[in-house]
């Protein structure tokens, strides 16, 4: 047994140099550096007169790479819509009569209601306030000397100023941009004309101002509204027979029909960049959302139902008008691109929602709605998702809201 196991080492010792040495017989390994390296493989059946040993191929594979781990790949999660932030003007009868509130919009969405207060004190009507280009002032309309006239306060309800005085009423203030001079409107010759009232003498005078007449015909001229840039006032005119926009320059000179249609055309809105004019017509025997060029080109229909649409207000960025409809049978509040495309319904539910105003960053539309039985002041975000209760008043009115600049 012995020399049985002998004979099977030497075989396999001479196997082994007779694989290394090879045809040439060299030792040195570098023709087999890349070559598989053999170790002899025995079986106990060898041990039963086998004479050699064979010998098995065993690969060492060389070291590979860890595959690199592969880069999570981020998941989109929407940015939730802030709370609306700025200041929002309305009016409200809670303390008897009209009188005009403002309310800090964030601090009202997030508390509640809290954040608003009071900015006229008197026993007459209030109503219509219109922000300054700074947002640092409201005209409103007033019946506190029995006819409308035009004053102007402070947003923190200091500062109150009377601009006019006469025994006509006067209404529908509307700012320059540089805001030092007011346009409004004014019935105070028999009919509805446009005037203007410049604050500085206001001040210097220390009481009412020297109003300008820029209108002067027998048709009825009205609904003033400054474009952004100062050059124009847009207005409402019947002098042509029946009533449609017109413009014209701030000293009254350069009177130009924009419209020409024998239906009425009315509530001029003008684009942030003063390119277009949104307006209301019932060209189409119902009331319907136009917009035109100032240069009278590019009349576009937006709207096309059998319902009314209207009260009109652009986005901050141009892009867009909210309005209000009655297309579903009550007051809505809808969105729509200025090119007619992208109708969007923001408001859904059985009571009236009206009056759409933009905040600043348009984010938000503020409006008024009676769906808790009387008007409130509301806010949504502008896909329509997130309402916020601003007011929490009942049974009283808060209406008319006006988002500051």
């Amino acid at each position: 047994m012995i020399l049985v196991v002998m004979a099977v080492l030497l075989t396999a010792c001479n196997l082994k140099m007779e694989t290394l040495l090879g045809a040439s017989g060299d030792l040195s390994g570098k023709d087999n550096e890349d070559e598989f390296v053999f170790t002899p493989t025995w079986t106990p059946e060898q041990d039963k007169g086998s004479d050699q040993v064979e010998a098995t191929p065993t690969l060492i594979p060389e070291p590979t790479e860890e595959p690199p781990t592969p880069t999570p790949t981020a998941t989109f999660t929407p940015t939730p819509y802030p709370l609306p932030t700025g200041l929002i003007a309305f009016v409200s009868n809670r303390d008897g009569n009209s009188e005009i509130y403002v309310l800090n919009a964030s601090t009202a969405a997030g508390s509640g209601g809290a954040g608003q207060w009071r900015i006229t004190f008197n026993n007459a009507e209030d109503f219509d306030p219109t922000w300054s280009p700074d947002g640092s002032r409201l005209a409103f309309t007033s019946n506190i000397n029995g006819n409308g006239e035009i004053y102007v306060v402070n947003a923190d309800g200091s500062g109150l100023l009377r601009l006019t005085s006469n025994p006509a009423k006067d209404a529908a203030p509307s700012w320059s941009p540089d805001g030092q001079m007011i346009v409004f409107e004014s019935f105070r010759d028999g009919n509805w004309e446009i005037y203007l009232i410049n604050l500085a003498d206001v001040i210097q005078g220390g009481g009412d101002g020297v109003e300008k007449r820029l209108t002067n015909h027998p048709g009825g001229d009205s609904n003033p509204v400054w474009s952004p840039d100062g050059k124009w006032i847009a207005f409402v005119s019947n002098r042509d027979g029946n009533s449609d926009i017109y413009l014209m320059k701030p000293d009254g000179s350069g009177i130009v029909r924009l419209t020409q249609h024998p239906a009425p055309d009315a509530q001029p809105v003008w684009s942030p960049d003063g390119s277009r004019i949104a307006f209301r017509s019932w060209r189409d025997d119902n009331a319907e959302i136009y917009i035109i060029n100032v240069d009278g080109s590019g009349l576009t229909r937006l709207t096309d139902n059998t319902s009314e649409d209207g009260f009109m207000a652009f986005s901050p960025n141009g892009k867009q008008l909210a309005f209000r409809s009655f297309r579903e049978e009550n007051w809505e509040i809808y969105v729509i691109n200025t090119d007619g495309s992208g109708l969007r319904r923001l408001t859904d539910n059985s009571a009236s929602d009206v009056g759409p105003t933009w905040s600043p960053d348009g984010l938000h539309i503020a409006f008024q709605s009676d769906r808790d039985r009387n008007a409130e002041i509301y806010v949504i975000n502008a896909d329509g998702s997130g309402l916020y209760r601003l007011t929490f008043e009942n049974p009283s009115f808060d209406g008319d809201p006006a988002w500051s600049p």
